[in-house]
């Protein structure tokens, strides 16, 4: 089958991109699948079997998707934001909106989210009378960052991303070579390129000489947005129990984001240790390589709460036990990590190796059965075998992941 991808950036840094359409199509390879995955131009019909739009909606594509469907060939409506919250295309993008997403949704074959939360949304907002599709954002591992950095350039419709397979790689084994530990033995076992020291050498040198039994708990994602409540901010009410802990077993608190400001306001007076690094997917991963902890503070507005486990997810493909707050997309690994407890999460995991264990041992279980790259594959073959059919006008039955 030959499926042509729309992205806005074919950028692995993206994790719209990375999660919806990169891994997807990684998988999909395997199934006997060739992915052509388009940013900045547009597929022909002719060309291809099905078409996948990834979180865009503006009027160009509108078309495109009706030059397909027309040649009965379907097509699949990929979003993994809640885009009909009031403010959301006052983003970068402001093509992408509630009406946009909505209109191209009603023109979709299916339409596919992360989350059923996201899920529900999308069918309130559009009467198509199908139900969208379930398919989860998988977890990333550090062989697949790889093998995905070397396999995407020969697949985009126009040259290469802005950074080449190579750079992505070299810069990546750069950063893993300077961990003094690893949790991965795939991590342990690739060789150390140390030519490549994209990082701030200063705070390093405070990592590396802490003392010796400090637990290091990380935090990343994105400072926050203006349209919703997540973010860096949600850390505020685990202050006091680091610093409560602290006083047991010394404790250092990293967060990787993209806004230093906002960091130092809330790490000011803290009575443990505290780090900032700038956000990357290698910083992420290399500081994943030695977490002891994975902290995963949710909001709970209408845009946080359709938001996917996919970091979740990544700590526990990691071997990092993971503590958070409720969220509906954590359903499923409700078993393998601690839910709405930071004090007896934190001290279970940190003051007591047995629970992280138990925990991580059952993750992995379910994350080879449902969060895989080869699982969430799988999936979206099946939802592609049946949009063929639908589209051939073979039966009227919705399409399911």
């Amino acid at each position: 089958m030959r499926l042509a991808w729309i992205v806005s950036s074919a950028d692995p840094r993206s994790a719209s991109f990375r999660y919806r359409c990169l891994m997807p199509a990684w998988g999909l390879r395997q199934l006997g699948c060739r992915s052509t995955i388009f940013s900045g131009s547009l597929p022909s019909p002719e060309a291809f079997d099905a078409l996948i739009v990834v979180k865009l909606a503006d009027a160009r594509l509108q078309e495109v998707a009706n030059a397909f469907r027309s040649r009965g060939k379907p097509v699949y409506f990929d979003l993994c934001d809640n885009v009909f919250i009031p403010g959301y295309a006052q983003r970068q993008d402001p093509g992408l909106s509630g009406g946009s997403a909505a209109e191209l949704a009603r023109r979709a074959t299916a339409v596919v989210t992360p989350t059923a939360a996201l899920a529900r949304v999308v069918k309130d907002h559009v009467a198509t009378g199908r139900e969208p599709s379930i398919i989860p954002d998988a977890a990333l591992t550090f062989d697949a960052y790889q093998a995905m950095s070397a396999w995407l350039p020969d697949r985009l419709a126009q040259g290469r991303p802005r950074c080449a397979a190579a750079g992505w790689r070299g810069l990546f084994d750069g950063v893993l070579g300077r961990s003094a530990r690893s949790r991965s033995a795939s991590v342990a076992d690739e060789p150390r390129d140390r030519t490549s020291e994209p990082f701030d050498a200063e705070s390093d040198w405070q990592a590396e000489h802490l003392p010796r039994d400090t637990a290091r708990i990380v935090w990343f994602g994105r400072h926050g947005s203006f349209h919703s409540g997540f973010g860096m901010n949600l850390l505020r009410p685990l202050l006091p129990e680091l610093e409560r802990l602290h006083r047991d077993r010394p404790i250092e608190l990293v967060v990787i984001s993209n806004n230093r400001h906002r960091f130092e306001t809330l790490a000011a007076g803290a009575r443990f240790f505290t780090r900032y690094q700038s956000w990357s997917s290698e910083r992420v991963f290399f500081e994943l390589s030695r977490a002891d902890l994975f902290v995963m503070p949710n909001g709970a507005d209408a845009f946080a709460r359709c938001k996917s486990a996919n970091r979740a997810v990544l700590a526990l493909a990691h071997n990092v036990p993971v503590a958070a707050s409720y969220l509906e997309s954590l359903e499923p690994l409700r078993d393998s990590l601690v839910l709405d407890d930071w004090r007896g999460g934190i001290e279970a995991y940190l003051l007591d190796d047995v629970p992280a264990r138990i925990h991580l041992a059952r993750a992995q279980e379910l994350i080879a059965g449902t969060f895989s790259i080869e699982a969430v594959a799988r999936q979206w073959h099946a939802l592609l075998r049946c949009g063929e059919i639908v589209t051939s006008g073979g039966t009227s039955r919705p399409c399911a992941a």
